[in-house]
């Protein structure tokens, strides 16, 4: 990567940076672009320049993790399904989404509204993402947008999961076991047939 490019990242991690600290402190819906550019030390110009919009600001890293979307289905290994690289991928999550500092992340999504919009943009994207890569992979598009949608479904929960535990103060260790675990499990009926359901309904029932 050359010089200008080091310092175009380096500028765009300044002004998330920025953004975030204020987002911390005030609430998303309390802060302005012009407040996050002052902070920046930055135009407003400069900062739509490398993000179009507020909410684009607090989901900085959503071009990154589609990216890593992307990159587990086309690395994944050798006989491993498309179900298997998420998991992977998502379950190496656990331990950032168990952070402490998480709780401060979680809390300024459930006070505003427009993030939660928003995120629900962020996970269309995925879906997209998701869907042209399983397609590269020769499926057919009505099968890969199937299996993207319910694969991004569960990415959504983990999510949302990840958000309520560290608003209950649960983080650590602890925690990260505990959302592997519900993640292993929504992994385990996607891969193995939502049919285990039934299976266990009937049995209750009988």
């Amino acid at each position: 990567m050359g010089l200008r490019e080091t310092k175009k990242l380096a500028t765009r991690q300044e002004i998330a940076d920025a953004a975030m600290r204020l987002f911390v402190i005030r609430g998303f819906d309390h802060v302005t672009v012009a407040d996050v550019a002052e902070a920046a030390r930055v135009s407003e110009k400069t900062v739509y320049n490398y993000f179009p919009s507020k909410e684009d600001l607090f989901f900085d890293e959503v071009p990154a993790r589609a990216q890593a979307i992307a990159d587990a289905i086309a690395g994944r290994a050798k006989g491993d399904t498309f179900i298997a690289a998420l998991r992977k991928l998502q379950v190496a999550e656990c331990p950032r989404m168990c952070n402490p500092g998480f709780a401060a992340f979680a809390r300024v999504i459930e006070d505003s509204r427009a993030l939660q919009a928003k995120e629900l943009e962020v996970m269309a994207q995925f879906v997209q993402v998701l869907s042209d890569s399983i397609q590269a992979e020769g499926i057919d598009e009505r099968d890969a947008r199937i299996a993207a949608s319910l694969l991004v479904s569960v990415h959504r929960q983990f999510f949302r999961a990840a958000r309520k535990q560290a608003l209950a103060g649960r983080h650590g260790p602890t925690a990260a076991r505990r959302l592997k675990a519900d993640l292993e499990r929504a992994y385990g009926l996607l891969e193995h047939g939502l049919g285990q359901l039934d299976s266990h309904v009937a049995a209750e029932t009988a």
